[in-house]
Formats: C-alpha cells, structure tokens, sequence
C-alpha cells in the first residue's frame, strides 16, 4: 500500500490499498495497493497493500514458505469470460451452505479477477454489461472506484514508481471469521458504527490482520493507528484485535459517524481513493453480508519495480529484502 510520509496526528495512517486488483481490493480496492494519504499515488484499488519507499538498507530474503497452494491462475483474455468468472465466484461466495474452503477460494479468484481487470480498464463496461444482473451492482461499486483512483494516478503530475525491495512485514492467518464478525458487531454496539464499515477498514488496512508490520507513517496494528492518536482516543493495545476494532470504531464516531460514515473515514485517512474503496466494500458488504467471508480470504500482495508479489502466510522479514531474488527464489508467488 502506499503511504504517504507525512502523518497527521488526527489520522490513523494505516496501510493503505493499490488499484491493480481491484480494487484492491476495492478488491482489490485496494485494490493492490492502498491509498494512503493526501499525497499518496496508489494504483487502482484492487486489494492489495503495495510499499512505501523503504529504508536505504536492504537485506537478503531469509524468509521460507512453502510454496502457496493457492495458484495464480492465468487472467482471462475476454469480457464474457471475466463475466462468466466474476458471476461464478460472487455466486460461490454468496452461498452460505457452501464449505468454508470452497468459498475462501472463490473469494481469491474473485481478487485475482479484480486486480487483472484493473489492467485492461478498457473491458469494465463490457464486463459490467455480461455479468449475471444479481452480482453487477456489487461487482460495479468495486470497478467504479477503482476507476476512481485510476483517473486520479492518470492526472498525477508527479507518478510514484513502485520500489525494488519487499516490506519489512510478517503475514500471518487472520483470525477466524466468526471470531472478527464478532468483535466488530461488538463494536458497533459500543458505538454504533456499522459493523461493515470496521470490516471494510480492516480489510483495507491489513488485510484483515493478515499483514503485522509498521507503515512508513509509523502506523501500528491490524487497524494502523498511529501511537499519538491511538494515545488520544482509545484505550488498551492498538496491535490486539479486539482493542483496535473498538478502537476504530470510537475514532470513527468521534468523527462523525454513524451519522456521515464518508466524513468518518475521510477522518481516518484523508484520501478521497480511500474512501471509495472502502465505502464500496462497506455497502457490499451491507447489502450482501454473505460476501463477508470471500472477502476475508483476500490475499497480500506487493507492487515492486520486479513486478506485482504475492505474499504468502509464512513471509517474515525484519528489514525491506530485494524482491527480484525473492521472486527467484518463490516464482509461484510472482503475480
């Protein structure tokens, strides 16, 4: 995700999502790589994090994974395939009887769709127009704002290239769905902010807590306060989840919401980009709370100047590492 350096001490400053996936997250909404600040040059929200640029040292990978099991299937090349996919994966995550597994891989596909999309904007209304009529509305909150931040990188006079290194980030499994549901429903009933909108955030931030790591803003957390404001508004320990979701949560209605939910997360991150993905996430996620779970099977990537890299549970490093040697070494991850 990137980040922009300056931090404001009424603003969280997490990570943020890029716009290759996208969204994407905005689905890549990130999309890959977040938005992250007021100056912050994120891709087309996919969702995904991408880097800030990293320290001058760097060191050799030392992380070992095994290799992922979850392939990274080839793109489609056509409209009416991407529709025919997208349809299939949002239909297999909206069906609640289905097997946890069987939804979680449906919920990748549907990213990695999203962030390959982001890269021939030219198919979205073709797509948009073939998708099944029950998914097109969700599927189109994610495209618009990725359209979105894709427009404002276009009219960026001073364009970001992505760095050479990896981030100094662990990724790990997230907590378990029901385990989050129910501490942002928690949290909403402390503050009445919505527990969609906290999901969403997460999601955008972290990953759901996927990624543990500091932000180039000195950011902190699965929700990414900064120490100041976490020191101003909440209590407990901003990097345990439930602390940090109340947290969020209370930021939030001290900034507005629930009344003007927008403002709220303008509030915690100061980046139009941000916002739309993450209000893309929110409403799908109100209006088709099903889709929760495929969201939540979101993977982490990077952009980096070797190309887009798949971060895998098991990634750790304590310092940003050369992301051409980690390719080498883990071509599955190569995305």
């Amino acid at each position: 995700m990137h980040r922009s350096g300056r931090a404001s001490s009424r603003n969280p400053r997490g990570f943020a999502t890029r716009t290759l996936v996208v969204i994407a997250s905005v689905a890549g909404c990130s999309a890959d790589d977040p938005p992250a600040g007021p100056t912050t040059t994120a891709a087309p929200p996919s969702t995904e994090f991408s880097t800030s640029p990293p320290p001058p040292t760097t060191t050799a990978p030392t992380t070992t994974v095994a290799p992922s099991t979850a392939r990274l299937e080839p793109a489609p090349t056509d409209a009416a395939t991407y529709a025919a996919e997208f349809t299939t994966a949002e239909l297999t995550m909206r069906d609640t009887p289905a097997d946890a597994d069987t939804v979680a891989d449906a919920g990748r596909r549907y990213q990695l769709l999203l962030r390959s999309l982001a890269d021939v904007p030219e198919l979205d209304e073709a797509v948009l127009a073939a998708v099944d009529p029950t998914v097109r509305p969700t599927l189109e909150r994610i495209v618009r704002a990725r359209q979105f931040l894709q427009a404002r990188n276009a009219a960026d006079p001073t364009p970001s290239e992505p760095p050479p290194t990896l981030p100094a980030w662990t990724i790990v499994e997230p907590e378990p769905t029901d385990t989050l549901r129910a501490l942002y429903d928690e949290a909403e009933r402390l503050t009445g902010v919505p527990w969609y909108w906290l999901a969403a955030i997460h999601l955008q931030e972290t990953r759901m807590g996927r990624v543990v790591g500091v932000s180039s803003a000195g950011a902190v957390g699965p929700m990414q306060f900064l120490p100041s404001t976490w020191a101003e508004c909440c209590t407990g320990d901003p990097t345990v989840a439930r602390d940090a979701i109340i947290g969020a949560a209370t930021y939030l209605a001290q900034s507005g919401g629930p009344a003007d939910m927008q403002a709220a997360v303008h509030q915690y991150n100061p980046n139009d980009g941000y916002v739309a993905v993450v209000t893309a996430y929110a409403e799908n996620l109100r209006d088709v709370p099903a889709l929760y779970a495929g969201y939540h099977a979101f993977q982490v990537f990077s952009s980096t100047s070797a190309g887009t890299v798949r971060l895998p549970v098991g990634y750790a490093e304590t310092q940003p590492i050369d992301a051409a040697t980690y390719l080498s070494d883990h071509p599955e991850d190569a995305a």
